[in-house]
């Protein structure tokens, strides 16, 4: 039970409580599986087939645009991985999520979350949820690099996900700020 902590966690912060029963039909449809640093989930540009929560580790989204690399937002801690608009849209994803550390997840094909939806009373609930956290995250995003610095940004990464300025290399950081590599070590300068 214990890989199905932090999930059941998210929901039940999130007022979505699953009975016995429930989870028993949730961690029987369930893979639990690692990944190397480095790895991709989801491949930009093609169909999304799967949704993870991520239990340990670091992972990016990011899309490659005019042969430029661009971090869009990094996920650090216990958190859906993917959508579930993407997996039942058949709509290619315009994004890719990349391993930046080894990571354990929970995983879950497009034919899980379909029976999900078949018996899980509270899937619509659970789908609109996260639907709402990926809205809420992009326009969060979306004020923050119109309204802030770039080092306010990384003042917020410092207080928020920490983690990051110690495992991942420092050109994803830069990339997530919208910044080079130099500017961000003048920044961080100012902070050691």
């Amino acid at each position: 039970m214990e890989i199905y902590t932090a999930v059941l966690q998210w929901l039940s912060t999130r007022n979505i409580r699953l009975t016995a029963k429930e989870i028993a039909v949730l961690r029987s449809r369930t893979r639990h599986t690692t990944y190397k640093s480095f790895e991709n989930l989801m491949e930009q540009d093609n169909y999304s087939t799967r949704l993870y929560f991520l239990n340990k580790g670091i992972v990016r989204l990011c899309r490659t645009y005019n042969g430029e690399d661009y971090t869009l937002g990094i996920v650090s801690s216990n958190d859906f991985l993917g959508t579930p608009l993407y997996i039942q849209s058949d709509e290619k994803s315009p994004c890719a999520l990349e391993s930046l550390t080894d990571i354990e997840v929970l995983e879950w094909t497009k034919e899980d979350v379909l029976y999900f939806k078949e018996r899980l009373p509270g899937m619509h609930k659970i789908e609109l949820t996260i639907m709402e956290r990926v809205f809420s995250w992009v326009q969060q995003n979306q004020m923050d690099m119109i309204c802030l610095t770039a080092e306010e940004r990384y003042r917020l990464i410092m207080e928020q996900q920490p983690e990051l300025l110690l495992h991942i290399p420092l050109k994803y950081v830069a990339s997530l700020l919208g910044i080079h590599t130099d500017s961000l070590s003048r920044i961080r300068k100012k902070y050691v």
